[in-house]
């Protein structure tokens, strides 16, 4: 009865660190990035990073679609698409590649 007893506080022990710890891996696990759509205004190189200096990866077609989270992102200023910001819309552009792309570029469809 003892060794009995024993086995079920250690496996009520066992059990509550389990739960504790998923509790506390859900808790520190950050949200996931609200995802809107964006249209590319017209064809324009992707980027590594929110600005120039990065290099580009890719690009994104005139009147197609794309998933962009819906925050923008601060970066290098420029001056395209008819306007001057830093702001950076980071989009899809290919499966599962993202990269940035100047936000006066995009119109947002959502």
């Amino acid at each position: 009865m003892k060794r009995m007893m024993m086995a079920l506080m250690a496996c009520a022990a066992a059990t509550a660190l389990t739960a504790g710890t998923a509790v506390a891996a859900q808790a520190a696990a950050p949200e996931a990035a609200a995802i809107c759509a964006a249209v590319a205004d017209e064809h324009r190189a992707v980027w590594a990073q929110p600005g120039t200096s990065g290099g580009t990866v890719g690009s994104v077609v005139a009147g197609r679609i794309y998933d962009a989270d819906c925050a923008l992102v601060p970066g290098q200023s420029y001056t395209a698409c008819g306007a001057t910001t830093s702001q950076w819309a980071y989009v899809n552009y290919a499966g599962d590649d993202w990269g940035y792309v100047p936000s006066a570029c995009v119109t947002w469809a959502s």
